[in-house]
Parts: structure tokens; sequence; C-alpha cells
């Protein structure tokens, strides 16, 4: 037998060999283990479900935490594993277990929780509530006037609900409503629940099997690592169905987490991460048997924000400690007023870029329980859910006397040095209005003959009046403006208001005419003026930064999370410039300074002996229900950093709050403190 004829019989063995194991595999597949491996085959199911990215994180302007993540359990429920038939038992077995844990779940069913069934709407306008069961009846095909116990009869009906307990009828009817609305489908699972605790998932575990399409996931949720700045930070929560359409258009789904308010709201383009997805096999009890494919989520960017914690904290204990002090004291000593104090703001601003390093509201809550409190926080009457220091307007009182300063300066009408004989009571309009001093109403003096930058430092009344009616009201409204009174300062959350000057126009336009006897109040911040706690502190920035304004902002740079490289970077805008003589600056400032730290000035007895110069002007602005506090305050008086507004609603008497901005600059200087002591005598004005 030649070379080639063994090479040939060599080949025709192996193929041989090689046909007799493949097909003696087959036959022991298909034939002898065919049975077992199509029963195998029928209980596994592939499955993709979605990885949540987690949001990135909130940080103040050192890098500290304010808002970051942790991983936490939820429930969701599979369509691929649903069993239509059991529903009802499962969810009722799984209500037993979450009501026994004291576990939360999904339900925004605008429904009594016991019969007689009534809707829960606000009362008002159409609330978000009405409007998705409109929505939810119309896709059904419903009456849309159905009341609630039809409603809940629609739904027992729907999906056939067996049970006649009233309160299990309507947690189950929850639940379907929930699932109606959120679109649950085998492309669209169900989260249940989130954030669920270690045992309640362990007891859910063991009822795996009598809980088909019952599923645990690992999805992170929003930490807070503070309990300060709750109005700012906001919160996330899942989309609302009339805010889906928009962002649908945008990529998510409609069981997604979004930003409603705050900064989670207004900068939810950085924080929102990418999801990523995996496909599982799966058995029919939901136990993963092999990951078939991954794609990982991309995290969201993390925000650094110009808020400084400390100065935030510090803020919002010293609101918290004040504003029943003022309440008491006022109770003690009605000369003060103060006994209704209500609410408070504190906002203070780099005067150099106007980042916000300090944005606080009293009464504050706590965001993390924002749910379970929201109707005893909506009913309560100190309004804990306003944002004062963006959605409240006040009068600014006497600390609107500045703008009157420098209106009188810059159009000539005064000069630093001209002095003017103060009477006590002002009689240029007598016998129809003659309004007077604080200091001759109350002890029958007169401030004598002072210059503008004394006029500040002890805040006269007469003085202003005067400077106000030569100026005119016209000017004085014009140069109020100039100032940003009038107009939101750019800050990106939601919520905040406008404010108005008192003006002619703004009088004639509600068809009232301006008496020339009302700009004597308007100079001294009365009339029609109102603004807002964060416009008050832009303005005092922009006064001592030679008129420069800069549009207000919480947000410094967005950063990749994992490299930490700065993905954008926030450039400060100058919004306004006012070209301000030096004499003018100069004068004004110094009556500031002379006005917190020399004797007899309206805060000296806060700033007196304070190791870093200061400026600072007081104000008690008249008001339904009594006069409101008001502070502003700058530092250092010879290179201004930081501007302070202070509002206590009904807080009484200017004088009595300074405290609060003290607060806030012992914060803001911290350690170096003791290493920034000058004297103030003899600061020079830069």
């Amino acid at each position: 037998m030649n070379r080639n004829n063994v090479r040939v019989w060599i080949l025709a063995a192996v193929a041989a060999v090689a046909a007799v194991v493949f097909f003696g595999r087959l036959y022991f597949l298909q034939i002898v283990s065919g049975e077992d491996y199509l029963e195998r085959s029928a209980k596994r199911t592939s499955r993709t479900v979605t990885v949540t990215a987690p949001r990135g994180e909130i940080l103040d302007r050192f890098g500290r935490p304010l808002v970051t993540n942790r991983m936490s359990f939820s429930v969701v429920f599979d369509a691929t594993t649903w069993d239509k038939t059991r529903r009802e038992e499962v969810l009722t077995s799984l209500i037993s277990l979450c009501d026994t844990a004291g576990q939360e779940y999904v339900d925004t069913l605008p429904v009594t929780a016991t019969s007689p069934f009534a809707y829960t709407y606000t009362e008002g306008e159409e609330s978000a509530d009405e409007k998705s069961v409109r929505a939810y009846l119309k896709d059904r095909k419903w009456e849309k006037d159905l009341t609630a116990s039809e409603l809940i009869d629609g739904i027992k009906e729907r999906y056939d609900i067996k049970t006649e307990n009233p309160t299990l009828l309507r947690k189950l009817c929850g639940i379907f409503y929930e699932m109606d609305t959120r679109g649950f489908s085998k492309s669209q699972p169900y989260t249940f629940a989130r954030d669920v605790d270690r045992e309640l998932v362990t007891r859910i575990k063991e009822h795996s099997r009598s809980m088909p399409g019952v599923m645990i996931e690992v999805e992170p949720i929003r930490e807070y690592k503070t309990k300060a700045a709750a109005h700012l930070l906001g919160r996330v929560d899942i989309i609302w169905r009339e805010e889906y359409a928009e962002l649908k258009k945008k990529g998510y789904k409609m069981t997604d987490m979004v930003g409603k308010d705050g900064i989670e709201k207004a900068f939810e383009e950085y924080l929102r991460g990418i999801d990523g997805s995996k496909t599982t096999e799966t058995t029919t009890t939901g136990k993963t048997t092999t990951v078939l494919y991954e794609e990982p989520p991309v995290l969201g960017k993390n925000c650094v924000l110009t808020i400084d914690l400390k100065m935030q904290e510090a803020a919002e204990a010293a609101l918290a400690e004040t504003v029943p002090r003022l309440r008491r004291e006022g109770k003690t000593n009605s000369r003060w007023g103060g006994e209704d104090a209500k609410g408070a703001a504190v906002v203070a601003v780099d005067v150099k870029t106007g980042g916000l390093l300090t944005l606080a509201s009293y009464p504050t809550y706590d965001i993390t329980q924002y749910k379970k409190l929201y109707n005893s926080l909506e009913k309560d009457k100190y309004l804990p859910l306003l944002n004062r220091a963006i959605g409240g307007a006040f009068p600014p009182g006497s600390t609107f006397k500045m703008i009157t300063a420098v209106a009188g300066l810059e159009e000539g009408i005064i000069t630093p040095e001209e002095k003017m004989l103060t009477t006590g009571k002002y009689m240029y309009y007598a016998p129809s209005t003659t309004p007077m001093c604080d200091i001759f109403r109350q002890y029958g003096k007169t401030h004598g003959k002072i210059d503008v930058s004394e006029a500040l430092k002890v805040s006269c009344n007469y003085f202003f009046y005067d400077v106000g009616r030569r100026v005119g009201i016209d000017n004085l409204s014009s140069w109020a403006r100039r100032f940003g009174l009038g107009e939101k300062t750019g800050i990106e959350i939601g919520g905040e208001i406008s404010g108005q000057v008192a003006s002619r126009e703004a009088r004639e336009e509600k068809g009232k005419p301006w008496y020339p006897g009302e700009t004597l109040s308007a100079a001294i911040g009365q009339s029609d003026t109102m603004v807002t706690p964060i416009q008050l502190a832009n303005y005092i920035a922009q006064l001592v930064n030679h008129g420069v304004r800069y549009k207000t902002h919480l947000l410094k740079s967005v950063r990749n999370p994992d490299t930490n490289e700065e993905f954008k970077t926030m450039t400060p805008e100058v919004v306004s410039r006012i070209e301000l003589s030096d004499a003018t600056y100069r004068a004004v400032l110094d009556g500031l300074h002379k006005g917190a730290q020399e004797s007899g000035g309206t805060s000296y007895s806060v700033f007196g002996t304070y190791a870093i110069p200061v400026g600072g002007k007081t104000g008690s602005a008249q008001a339904p229900g009594g006069s409101h506090a008001v502070y502003v305050a700058f530092a250092p008086v010879d290179d201004p950093e930081v501007a302070v507004a202070v509002i206590v609603e009904n807080g009484g008497q200017g004088s009595r709050i300074p405290s609060v901005a003290k607060a806030v600059f012992d914060a803001y200087f911290g350690a170096s403190f003791e290493n920034n002591k000058r004297t103030n005598e003899g600061v020079i004005l830069r």
C-alpha cells in the first residue's frame, strides 16, 4: 500500500469517528434527554432590564458633598414572568408584607384610603393629580366625570378584583392605577417600591415561588449629606404624567426619576446619567441563571456649586435661633416688635463674581421626609415650603437709603461734604404730610447738622426725605432699577420673583396718580417698592463693587465623576455697570462702615469690635402685621468680597438681626479669621 492510500484511510477513519460522536450526541440530546431539556428550556426565558445610571453628585464650592448616591433595593414587577391569573393573590401578599414592615410603595391615586371614597385633589385650580385622573379616564374611554367610587368600581371590574374589603380594594386599585399610568408591559417593568430594607427583601425572596413576576433590583437613590439647604438642593421623584410628553423626546421612560425642583431640576442635564442594560436568562421564578449581555451605565456628571456649606449651615442655625428669640422678646417689649415674626431669609453673594455663597430660608424642613410631611408642611401657617430668599417680596426699608444717597450725589443734588440741618419733623408738604425721624418720634431729639455719610450711619429719615424730594420719583425709580431692583437676578433655580419698584408709571398703570408727598416714603424704602432678599444682596454687592453687577449663579463647574476633570466652568457674567464717581463711592461706603463699627451706628452693638472691617445698614420696613426687620452688610470694607442680606418677616427693628450676618461672616472668614485681624480705624476705601 503506497503512502497516499494510507493517508486516505486515516482521514476516513477520523471522519467516521467524528460522525459517530456527533450523531451519538444528537441522539442523546434529542432522544434520550430530549424531554428533560425541553422542560428546562420552557422554564427559562431571556429578560432585558435597565441598569439605572447613578446621578451626578452635588458638591459645595470646596468639594464637600451635599447630595450623593447610595445603592438600595427596589421591588419591581416584570411582565415576562407576571401571572395575570394570580395577580390579586400576589399583590395582596405583597401589600401585607409591606404594611407589616412599614414600607411605603408607590400609590398616586388621589382617592381616600377608606370608603366612602372621595377624591383628595388640592383645592384651587386643576392639580397635577386631577389632570392625571382625567387623562386616565380618557385613555380608558370612561366617562370623564366619574366619582371616586365609580373610578374604584371601574378599576375593580377591569382587573377582576374579588376582594370585598374596601381598604384592601383601595390599595389594589391604587397599584393597578399606577401600573396602568406607568405603562407596565413586557418592555416596561414597573417599580412598585424603592429603598426597601434588607429584612423585607429577605421576606419577599422567601415568598418568591408564590410571587411570580416580583423581582428585587438594586438601584441608586439620592442621599443627602447635610440637613441644610432643603429649598436650594431640591429633590428627585418619578416622572409625572404631564411632564412625560416633553421628557419622552429627551429619551426618558415613564418610570424614570427626574429632578423636580431646586438644583436637581436646574442642572438635570448634567446630573442625569445614561442608563445601561443587562440581558439575562432567568427561570420562571425570576432567578438569574446566565448573564447574556451587559452594557454598563454612564454616571451623571458632578455639579460643583458656588455655595459654601459651612456658611449655609451657619446662616440656617442663626435664623433658627433668631426668629424664635424675636418672638419671645417682642412679647416682653412691644416697642421692639417681632412678637409675630414669621419667616426669614439670608443671602450671601460673592461680590466679585455674583456666585451665591448662602441661600437660606426659614422655616425649613427635612427634605428626606418631603412626601410624608407634605400635607402638614403645606398647611403650616409659617409657610416652610416657600423659599423666601427668592420668592418672598418685602419693602427694603432704610436699606434703600444708599440708592437715594447715590442718586442725590450722582445727580448733583448734594455733595459728600454738604451738611444738612435735620429738625426731626419734615414739614415741606405740611400740613398734609409731616413724616418724622424715628429719633424725634421716640425721644423728641434730632440728628442735628449731618452729611450723607453721617446720615447713613444713624439712618436719618429727615435727611433722605429731603434728598428724595429733590431727586424726584422718576430719577429715584430709575436709579433703583439700575441697581437691579424690580427684575430677576438670574439665579438658575425656579421660584424667583421680580419684585417691584415704586414709580409714577407703575402707579398710573393701576389707574392711580403719584402724589409728590409719596416720594418721601419711596426715598426711605417704603411705598410700593418690594424686593427679594437675593435682589437686596446683589444690590449691595453692586454698590460696593464700584457699580458692577453680576448675574447671580449657583453653578461653579461641572466635573467628570471618573477623572474629576472639568466638563464646564462658569464664567461670571456682568449684566450692568454704573459709573460711580470715587467721591460717591467713598461717601456711601464710609457711611456704611460707620454704621457698623463706629459708636452710634445702628449695628455697632454687634460689629463695633469685630476683627474684620464691616459695613452695614439696618432697616425696619413697615408692613401689614408689623415691621419687617432688614439688614445688609459687606466685608471687608477696604476690599469687599462678600455681601449679605437678612430679612425677618414681621421681625420688628432691623437693629435686632445683625447677629445673623455676623454668623455668616464668621463662617466665611473661618480658620483664617485671627490672621485677618486689622484695625478698623483709617480704613482705606479703594
